[in-house]
């Protein structure tokens, strides 16, 4: 099963991020899709050019687009209802809502064995403005909630914005806490600005081996590069 989690800049680049999507070599054929910083088209569009399924909530409207601005879970199988988790405490000055989706999928492989049951959650963190204390309540929060659901079988991410070691192991430190593993070996960098590279999105799981993961850098669709993961369910 082929994951994939981006966050494509204010949903500006969406014909952009289809090229690659249906292109790419370590993107295409994805089963499950984790977006952010999505308005409410494009992840319908994507999912159409794929032949997915989508669902879509927002949290706020950005200030500088006017647009919704949320997050997205696309599948290739079945999604069940969704669930918008708003993350605590807001941005210290654009003030705008960071959610976690929240959804039971059942996704049936395009290549390989399934169907497979699983709980998914797309997240948005704060950026780094937000005091790390705070920054850390968000990860908790989502670790709460992947704890509260109970299910074998988990997929957790998105771009957790952290800009930081401290962040980052607070990160990985609470979704251990839930049970998840890391599918990216540490020090994967999807994002640069300042002339300095960032490791922002992650991607993580239970119930499953990872088979290979990485970042795909090959694109001009966002500032932030996608996570990929080609995982196998883990047999009990």
């Amino acid at each position: 099963m082929r994951v994939i989690s981006w966050n494509i800049e204010l949903g500006l680049g969406v014909e952009r991020a289809i090229d690659a999507l249906t292109a790419h070599p370590d993107l295409k054929d994805a089963d499950l899709i984790l977006l952010q910083e999505m308005d409410d088209v494009g992840p319908a569009q994507i999912a159409d050019a794929l032949g997915l399924r989508s669902v879509y909530r927002a949290g706020c409207k950005h200030d500088d687009t006017g647009k919704p601005f949320g997050n997205a879970i696309l599948a290739r199988g079945t999604i069940g209802e969704e669930t918008v988790i708003r993350l605590p405490h807001l941005a210290r000055f654009m003030g705008m809502r960071r959610i976690a989706l929240q959804s039971p999928v059942t996704v049936r492989p395009l290549h390989g064995q399934g169907p497979h049951e699983l709980m998914v959650w797309s997240v948005h963190a704060e950026i780094s403005t937000l005091p790390h204390r705070r920054q850390v309540a968000q990860y908790r929060e989502v670790a709460d909630r992947v704890i509260s659901a109970r299910a074998p079988r988990s997929i957790v991410g998105g771009d957790f914005n952290t800009a930081s070691g401290r962040s980052i192991r607070g990160l990985v430190e609470h979704m251990e806490r839930a049970g998840l593993a890391r599918l990216l070996p540490a020090g994967q960098q999807t994002f640069h600005r300042f002339g300095r590279p960032f490791e922002l999105d992650h991607l993580f799981a239970c119930g499953f081996d990872v088979v290979a993961s990485g970042v795909c850098a090959d694109h001009d669709a966002s500032d932030h590069d996608p996570v990929w993961a080609l995982l196998r369910p883990v047999v009990s």
